[in-house]
């Protein structure tokens, strides 16, 4: 509306150009098209009584007191209806601050000016901050995390400059409704009916560093799968993209890397596993999640890629509704409507994407580098979850001869002895070159559990290969399933329980308590499953051996041991919601019930 720039000192009171900044807005004021409409008389009273409120000093009165003033004016009261359209009109001119909206109509801001004193507690220059102590270290915390516990905003406003505006928590609460609605914080959510409050806070304005380009071009094209949605809004709110990552922490716990959290400008890096990473990038229209595996873009569990879609997909729609609903009043009906999904990999260093439809259609495409990609991979994002076994056309892993060079982890022999079974195992475990011998030797040691068995057969096995100068790959495992008729198991050796994540949410992405971890090996809440727990909980087959060394035929020193290395681990957060997950799979019942009941999962 007006093409000027004006420099301004904000430490100089006399600063000329503050003057001319003030002309432009009487300029721009007397332009708007409800300058000089007459204002009905009937709302004069009321009018005068708040403008004397704020001649007082007063910042911020509830509804109820304005509906107590009006009462009191009699014969020139209003209807309550008429008191509404008194306080949006006064809103859309700016003589005061009301929201029309369920969590916010309680109170109304007779001082706009107020609002920059409340937002000058956390949104503020360096020069201004205290010098040293606790507020310092909360605003040093908050400028290069991006993060802020609702426990330290409070704190912050405790201080005296903003005492005579937020008197009570009440206040408090309804002022951090407002910078909810305004987008000034973003509250992590799921998007979902059982969304609860939560304890930290986003917020965007502070985040104005970019992603490090090293972390950026971690996602390359041998480890990468990319998904995309591209938006048909030509206008997208740049507070969006906050929104969308506060509900993906939610599930996965933002990365942390020298004591950073890994949060910049329209982007964020989540681990979203122990060998997986989650990337979001938000460009112009299109908003981009990358699922970076530590080895190979083959070992991605179509399980964990599909559970990452129904989430952001999820999120996605939900808060592009809120928008379109608060700007246009009307809501979308079909997903369609809103963004279009694309998938993708990485390819010369760019993201090639394909229409989600045409990728399920085709099993090759040739991008616009004129490269051949297979659509195999990409697909993993619109898994069937449900399905249990191949389909009957299933050729196997024959053909994979990339996934059959790799190298299994230790997740993936947990996974390949759930299928097997004890009955199957010996057959295979010679078949591996392995000899009876070494099997008695296993069944001696751990007849009690035969889980733990297979898993430490397994472990056995690869070291045994490794140490002969012979990597031990899929395909030798393969060969062995062949033998014994067993082959499709290994179709399904990436398969992950995700089923959890429902309950995911962020008061789950904390560290759980000594006396909780405690609590759980006292009470013999998990049962005997040393080396499986471990395994689940990232650990090493090192770190498991170490622990049964140091704790034999003590199972409860062991299950308590594996627990605190993996709350010792510094790869990856160890947060109570992975606790959960780990439980589940491990099938210790007890445990996940003790940790919902403590932690308010229903």
């Amino acid at each position: 509306m007006y093409d000027k720039v004006f420099f301004i000192n904000a430490t100089d009171a006399a600063d000329l150009q503050i003057d001319r900044l003030t002309d432009t807005l009487v300029d721009i004021a007397f332009q708007q098209s409800t300058w000089g409409q007459q204002m009905p008389i009937v709302w004069v009273p009321l009018d005068l009584q708040i403008s004397d409120m704020r001649a007082d000093g007063v910042k911020l009165i509830t509804k109820e007191n304005v509906l107590d003033m009006n009462r009191s004016n009699k014969e020139f009261s209003l209807s309550e209806k008429r008191v509404e359209d008194f306080l949006l009109v006064q809103n859309s001119i700016g003589k005061l601050l009301y929201f029309d909206e369920p969590a916010l109509r309680d109170f109304i801001v007779i001082q706009p000016s107020a609002m920059v004193n409340i937002l000058r507690a956390f949104i503020t220059d360096r020069m201004f901050w205290p010098k040293k102590g606790h507020m310092r270290d909360i605003l040093e915390n908050l400028s290069v995390t991006g993060v802020l516990q609702k426990t330290d905003l409070f704190t912050l406003w405790s201080q005296r400059a903003f005492k005579d505006v937020l008197g009570n928590d009440r206040i408090k609460d309804y002022v951090v409704q407002v910078l909810l609605h305004l987008d000034i914080l973003v509250e992590p959510k799921r998007y979902t009916e059982m969304d609860t409050a939560a304890d930290l806070f986003l917020v965007p304005c502070i985040v104005t560093s970019n992603i490090p380009t090293k972390m950026k071009n971690a996602a390359t094209d041998d480890r990468t799968i990319c998904i995309s949605y591209h938006l048909k809004e030509t206008v997208v709110p740049s507070a969006l993209s906050f929104k969308l990552i506060g509900a993906a922490i939610c599930i996965w716990p933002l990365k942390v890397v020298e004591s950073r959290f890994c949060l910049y400008f329209q982007a964020a890096v989540m681990d979203a596993d122990s060998e997986n990473e989650l990337q979001i990038h938000v460009e112009g229209q299109r908003i981009y999640a990358f699922l970076i595996n530590d080895k190979s873009k083959e070992l991605i569990s179509p399980d964990l890629a599909t559970t990452t879609q129904e989430c952001l997909t999820l999120a996605l729609e939900r808060i592009l509704q809120f928008y379109h609903r608060a700007m246009c009043n009307q809501s979308f009906q079909v997903m369609s409507d809103l963004f279009e999904i694309e998938v993708g990999e990485i390819c010369n260093g760019e993201t090639c994407v394909i229409p989600l439809l045409d990728a399920q259609k085709r099993k090759h495409w040739i991008c616009k580098n004129g490269k051949k990609h297979d659509t195999k991979y990409l697909l993993n994002w619109v898994f069937d979850k449900n399905k249990e076994n191949c389909d009957p056309n299933c050729e196997g892993l024959e053909k994979e001869t990339k996934t059959l060079l790799l190298r299994p982890s230790n997740q993936h022999f947990v996974h390949l002895t759930k299928y097997l079974g004890i009955g199957d195992f010996y057959n295979f475990f010679i078949y591996l070159g392995m000899t009876k011998a070494d099997y008695d030797n296993l069944n001696f040691r751990y007849f009690s559990n035969p889980m733990d068995m297979m898993l430490m057969g397994m472990f056995q096995w690869r070291d045994k290969t490794e140490s002969d100068q012979s990597p031990a790959t899929f395909g030798k495992l393969l060969e062995a399933l062949k033998a014994i008729g067993s082959q499709h198991y290994l179709c399904q050796i990436l398969r992950e329980d995700h089923s959890l994540v429902e309950k995911a949410n962020s008061h789950l992405q904390v560290v759980p308590s000594d006396e909780v971890i405690n609590a759980m090996t006292e009470k013999k809440l998990i049962g005997d499953c040393v080396v499986y727990l471990g395994i689940e909980l990232g650990l090493t087959i090192g770190d498991i051996r170490e622990t049964m060394h140091n704790f034999p035929r003590d199972l409860n020193g062991q299950i308590h041991d594996i627990l605190i290395k993996w709350k010792e681990t510094d790869r990856v957060k160890p947060t109570i919601y992975w606790l959960m997950v780990a439980l589940k799979r491990v099938q210790a019942a007890a445990g996940l019930a003790f940790l919902k009941k403590e932690y308010g999962v229903k």
